[in-house]
This record gives C-alpha cells, structure tokens and sequence, in this order.
C-alpha cells in the first residue's frame, strides 16, 4: 500500500503538562487518524497519539512538553504505516498464544458428556459432566448435606417433583414428599382447641378455655389494686351528668348533678356497699369536707366499717375522689378518671331519664276498658333496685284510645322496668290485645318518665 501523506488541514491546539489536545477544522476522525499516528509540531517535536475522540479532539500517550505546547499552531499528523500496525497486531497474537492455553486444549481427545478443566497453568484434562453439581456458592446444599440424618444429596434429587408439597426427613434419615394438607392436619390436630368455648374465654398455657374471671392476677396487678389509682368509688366526681337538669347545690335532701344531694354541709353522695377498709377522700376546690367520721379539708384518710357511706363535700368541690389506701401525699384524680360513657352507666343505675317523642313501646292490654295494660320500657342499665316514677306531660296517647298518665312501678327485670296502666278506652280496630303507644300529651309535646332509684 502506498504511504500517505501527512495531514495538515486546520489547526492544533496543545496544553503543556496534559495529554489532551484539541484541533481547529481538522475532522479528524474523518480523516482516519489512528492510535499510534504523530503529530509533529512546528518546533519539532514528535508526539504519539493514543486515542481519537472525536473529529477534533484526542489524547497523546504522554503529557505535552512545554516547549511543544501553543495554541493555533499549524496541524501536521504523520500516518503510522499499515504494515506496522498489522505487525503489532501479530506480535500481539502470538504474544497470546505462546501461554500454552491453546496447546493444551488442541491435546485433549474429545470424549460424550465431558468438560475440558484446567488443572493447572496451560494444563487441562477432561472431566465428566456428572461430576458437576449445582452452584453452591453460598454454602446451603454443603449444610443440608452435614446434616447428621442426610447420607446424601442423591436421594432428595431422585424424588419425583410435585405442587404444594413439603420434604420431609424421616427418623432414619430418608427423605419423602409429604402434601402441605396432611402436615397442616397433623399441626392442628396436636394443637386442636377445646370444644365449646365461648367469646368470654380465654385459653391457658394447657390450651384448656377458660373465663376471664377465672384468670390470675399478676402481682403486680395486685400491688396496683391496693395503691391509690385503682378505682373511684365516687360517681360523677366531675360533675358533667346532670339527667335532671338540676343545679349542683339544690336543698337538702334533693337531688341536683346525678348522684349528688342538697346537704347542710354542701352535697352528698352515698356510696353504695363500701367494703371495709382505709381510703382516701380527695376533691378540688377548697372547703371542709366529710368522711368517715372526720370533718376537714382535703384530702381525708379514714378507716369505714362494710356498707353504705356517706360522703359530703363543699359545693365548690372538683374531681371528687374516694380511693382505696392512703392517697394523702397527692391528687388520684388523673389516674381514676372514667370514660364519660361509663360514668353515665353508672349513673343509670340510680336514676334514668326516658323521653318519649321517639319511644314506641308494646301494650298489652285485655280489651276492656278500665282494665290493666303493661308497659315495657327499656333502660341501658339495671337499677339499684326498683325505682318510683314520675311521669310529666299529662296522658299518653296511643293508636286507637287514651291510657292513664300514672304509671305505678311493678320491678325490675333485667334492663326492662315493668308498669301498669290504666285503659281509659278500647278502640282496637282490629281486637287484638295488642298495641302501639308513644310517650307524648294530647298536644303531640314529648312526655317524659323518670326512674329513681336513689338513696
């Protein structure tokens, strides 16, 4: 091939102390400037390509001497020739040849089902594909393997492969395919529960079911129950139930705020059934209080016999407290406080409120007038004890007739206070004993009924 001429189209642009250089018009990669092509400067200077990466840009092998360095100097690259590449290129080959790898590999005789391995540097030797198992790198067949049961891997890879199944190992090490069914069964069964439990059990370390009541107290639990943040026997100790619509401090001996009575003393509450032991009366606000035959300011420490206490506090009482202990060094209330929704459960165990523009109720009459009918009148909780009533807004009317406004408490039972009424007028259409009756006056106005059952 003939020697082409140098290349001098544009110009040159070189940075002392780096490789890189620039060129100005030059398309050198267009031009087919190659690693290995010179550049020679206009001082003389010789430098060897090393790359071409773009039409004017590359990198020489070395960095640019200082005196070769200049910018808008005239370009001038010299072609290597291509015998010389294709002899390095050669030497280059040979160069990789000469490690015996290919040698070795033109020695071995082919063989059905065999690798060629090195065994050592430009060595090899054919080995059986047989003898190959599966990657292991990190290490989970070698440990399932040690295992002292397993003799082999062998016997796990003969096993016919299928869905939802679990390997399992036996006993004298071998190995079975076992559904996920029958092992689930087997797990439920050993751990089956006991038949006919309820929603109010709970199961013990046995798995025998047994009733909440039934479960242990912790002693920590039972530190706590003695300390005093363990309970409020007071009812309505912030005062926010107020059913009656009454005001805190009434005369003495009426009821204002639920649970709360007009006193000389401010106002009262009983307790019910107190069992015997010391407490501690606490409240806010000031003021002499009384409990337990002491008459002071808050707090009170007094030891009660069983029963019925009576606890009197100023009219300018807060968070009223009674807790179990000797609560005297600071104020339980914080850690005795009630959800409002219990509190006015507990409430209603001793006066409830029914008005009665929403309340359909079943009558059962006897179809004569005059005669006696009853009333079932639903409450969220069971009272203390029977409660009187009073009923406001003159009769009730009902589909069909008049009945009394008097209604005389017979009991209770269960959530359901049970009264008799009398039947002014039978106007049944269609004679059944049965009947539809709202809570309201002649007017259409709410009539209401109040359940006490106070002290």
């Amino acid at each position: 091939m003939a020697i082409r001429p140098d290349w001098m189209t544009g110009t040159l642009n070189l940075v002392a102390g780096t490789p890189d250089f620039t060129t100005t018009g030059s398309a050198l990669q267009t031009a087919a400037i190659q690693a290995g092509d010179a550049i020679i400067t206009a001082t003389g200077y010789v430098l060897i390509i090393a790359e071409i990466t773009g039409q004017n840009s590359g990198r020489l092998f070395d960095n640019c001497p200082v005196a070769a360095a200049g910018a808008g100097q005239p370009l001038r690259v010299r072609y290597q020739p291509d015998g010389s590449r294709v002899q390095a290129a050669v030497r280059m080959m040979r160069d990789l040849l000469t490690t015996g790898n290919l040698e070795a590999f033109a020695a071995l005789v082919g063989e059905e089902d065999a690798v060629p391995v090195f065994v050592g540097p430009g060595v090899m030797k054919l080995v059986p594909k047989s003898e190959f198992g599966p990657d292991d790198t990190k290490g989970n067949l070698a440990a399932l393997a040690a295992l002292e049961n397993i003799a082999n891997l062998t016997e796990l890879a003969a096993i016919a492969k299928a869905n939802d199944q679990f390997v399992v190992m036996g006993a004298d090490g071998t190995i079975t395919l076992k559904s996920i069914e029958s092992v689930t069964d087997a797990i439920a069964e050993k751990y089956k529960l006991p038949a006919g439990g309820t929603v109010d059990q709970l199961l013990d370390a046995t798995g025998a079911a047994i009733s909440k009541a039934g479960l242990p107290i912790s002693e920590a639990a039972q530190k706590a129950l003695g300390t005093k943040s363990s309970y409020n026997w007071i009812i309505n100790g912030d005062f926010t139930i107020n059913q009656r619509g009454g005001v805190k401090k009434p005369a003495n001996g009426v009821y204002g705020f639920d649970r709360w009575k007009g006193h000389a003393g401010g106002i009262e509450q009983i307790i019910e059934a107190l069992p015997a032991g010391e407490y501690t009366l606490t409240w806010s606000g000031g003021g002499a209080g009384s409990f337990g035959g002491q008459t002071k300011a808050s707090p009170i420490k007094a030891t009660v016999v069983a029963g019925n206490a009576s606890v009197v506090v100023p009219a300018t009482a807060t968070k009223v407290s009674v807790v179990h202990g000797d609560a005297s060094a600071s104020d339980p209330w914080s850690k005795c406080v009630r959800p409002s929704a219990e509190e006015e459960r507990l409430c209603y165990r001793f006066f409830y409120r029914i008005t009665g523009s929403e309340n359909w109720l079943a009558v059962a009459a006897t179809g004569a007038a005059g005669a006696k009918a009853f009333v079932y009148l639903s409450i969220p909780e069971k009272m203390r004890t029977s409660p009187s009533s009073t009923v406001y807004g003159n009769a009730s009317y009902f589909t069909g007739g008049w009945i009394n406004s008097t209604l005389l408490v017979d009991g209770v039972i269960g959530t359901h206070v049970i009264c008799t009424v009398n039947v002014q007028s039978i106007q049944n259409p269609d004679g059944s004993p049965s009947w539809l009756v709202r809570l309201s006056n002649s007017s259409g106005a709410a009539s209401i009924i109040d359940l006490d059952a106070e002290f």
